[in-house]
């Protein structure tokens, strides 16, 4: 039996440019924030701006600190079916510290613009965004400021680097994770992100995966391109081609002055291998693309120097954001039920890395434009496949709906033929008990509804059959079916009895007819000249109504 899939390539509109007054972050208002600071601040943004923020605490550190995150969105209490989550880190390192500034800076130009900048408001009411300013509070506390180049603060309390300490996709690591680790491990792995930075410092390049290579001297530098190394580049061009000085390639830090990167951005493998990363983590063990960017070559500037940052990475960003609304968006449902069906799996042809279905049957995949064959498996199912879905730039291709055949539907008998059975003609009288019949026995797919009279009184019956019956459903296309229009000419009045009881009876029991009902809205009507059928059978003639007119000459 064919698998069905419900397919609607829809070419979403970009988010807006700039419009409105937009509320600028006043350089007066950019400093340093400490664990206590920071905490005051985050609870005053979540209250000033409670419709579309929330605090969470994913974890804490070795010494009790929170690890914040701040959730922005228009519905922060609802999990919008279809809407993709979004998710900035800083701070990994604990001297590392611009980062933690820049995304408190960028928490508040997000709320304060709410409401007043088009590009802004779109992306919040369309996006589930987390910032966490800080995933090393306690390395920070430890942390001096002109300390451009040292390494105090860097590790956890526990004096660990945190980005050493995750799972690793090609070199076995047998520890016990820091806390810090175990709290972002959690939180990557049990939502749904679809994209995301972690930001650092020491130089001036935006870094993805892998930041390690199967076998080999990890001391030695090498490029290692994950299957999606095409959309890694790309999404590191984002970020580095809206820096203001990034793209240039040449941060001469006083630590290697020569050093470069061709348009600022580079494989972490190639740059300099390590193992236990974050940002392949996601990769490999979630949905989540994650990038790693490096703001500053010093770790711990002064003061001064933040409001110029926030102007560097401003646009870097927003725009970085907006690239979780581009490549794939779909749903994956059961065919029968019509509901959706978690942890499937999507593949892409040419690619070699899958991502699964969240709660809502929801999943987002991003690929670089192109023509792709686009795969869902998923366990006690039929898979499905679509080809040739195109895929443009700077937006979303949704794909609306596939639907999956449970694997137990091939132990159905296929159904029953109704034409195998005693057929006999239905006058007036038994064509409305019929009618009535399948009403009352199918009612929760059936609606019967008359449209009018005939000359003679008698009722013009429709049979509507669909799964929510006297419902207009979006999105459903409606079908209608007139037979009997010359009263003389009866075939097809005796068809549609016989197709109306053949669809009720083989409804969830046959693979064709349950698809169909579930995502159509059928009309039925045997006969539209009752009057004429009545004359016709007693020999008289019926072509033309009671009154002698010839209804397909008469509109």
């Amino acid at each position: 039996m064919d698998v069905y899939i419900i397919i609607i390539i829809v070419c979403v509109g970009g988010l807006g440019a700039v419009a409105g007054l937009e509320v600028p972050v006043h350089d007066a208002s950019i400093h340093y924030h400490h664990y206590t600071q920071l905490t005051e601040l985050l609870v005053q943004y979540t209250t000033d701006y409670s419709d579309i923020t929330r605090l969470h605490r994913v974890g804490q550190s070795v010494q009790g600190r929170e690890l914040w995150a701040i959730q922005i969105t228009d519905y922060p209490d609802v999990i919008e079916p279809g809407e993709p989550w979004f998710k900035y880190v800083g701070n990994m390192h604990g001297n590392e510290v611009v980062s933690r500034e820049i995304l408190i800076n960028l928490i508040q130009y997000l709320c304060e613009n709410y409401g007043q900048v088009d590009e802004i408001t779109q992306l919040i009411n369309n996006t589930n965004i987390f910032i966490m300013p800080s995933m090393n509070p306690d390395g920070f506390e430890s942390s001096r400021v002109g300390d451009c180049s040292g390494t105090m603060g860097r590790r956890n309390a526990n004096n660990i680097d945190l980005n050493r300490d995750f799972p690793d996709q090609f070199h076995n690591k047998q520890h016990t994770y820091q806390p810090e680790t175990t709290a972002m491990m959690n939180w990557i792995k049990s939502n749904p992100f679809v994209l995301s930075i972690n930001f650092h410092g020491g130089s001036q390049v935006a870094s993805y995966p892998y930041d390690d290579a199967p076998g080999g001297n990890l001391a030695t530098s090498r490029y290692s391109a994950a299957p999606d190394d095409g959309m890694f580049k790309h999404l590191a061009h984002v970020y580095a081609d809206n820096h203001k000085t990034m793209a240039e390639g040449h941060p001469k830090c006083p630590v290697d002055s020569v050093e470069s990167f061709t348009d600022g951005i580079t494989n972490g493998a190639e740059w300099y291998q390590l193992t236990g990363g974050m940002q392949d983590f996601n990769y490999f063990q979630s949905n989540c693309f994650e990038i790693t960017v490096e703001l500053t070559c010093c770790k711990y500037p002064h003061e001064d120097q933040l409001a110029a940052e926030w102007k560097n990475n401003k646009q870097s960003l927003i725009a970085y954001m907006k690239q979780v609304h581009t490549g794939l968006q779909g749903f994956v449902r059961d065919a029968d039920t019509l509901l959706p069906i978690r942890d499937a799996v999507i593949s892409v042809s040419g690619i070699d890395h899958n991502v699964t279905t969240a709660m809502n049957g929801d999943f987002w995949r991003l690929v670089l434009p192109g023509t792709y064959d686009i795969t869902v498996t998923a366990n006690g199912y039929k898979p499905a496949t679509v080809k040739n879905v195109s895929v443009s730039a700077n937006q979303p291709t949704v794909l609306s709906e596939f639907l999956l055949w449970s694997v137990a539907m091939d132990t159905l008998s296929g159904g029953v033929n109704v034409v195998d059975q005693q057929l006999h003609s239905y006058d007036y009288n038994s064509l409305s008990e019929k009618l009535e019949t399948l009403n009352k026995q199918y009612p929760l797919i059936t609606n019967l509804y008359t449209v009018g009279e005939s000359v003679e009184g008698r009722e013009l019956w429709v049979l509507e059959i669909s799964d929510n019956p006297g419902e207009h459903e979006p999105g459903e296309p409606e079908v209608k079916l007139i037979g009997n229009m010359h009263g003389d000419e009866i075939v097809s009045r005796q068809i549609l009895i016989y197709l109306a009881e053949h669809l009720c009876i083989n409804y969830g029991h046959d693979w064709d007819i349950s698809w169909l009902i579930n995502n159509t809205r059928i009309h039925l009507m045997p006969s539209m000249n009752p009057d004429g059928y009545e004359k016709a059978i007693i020999g008289q003639p019926g072509r033309q109504n009671a009154n002698n007119v010839d209804l397909n000459r008469n509109f």
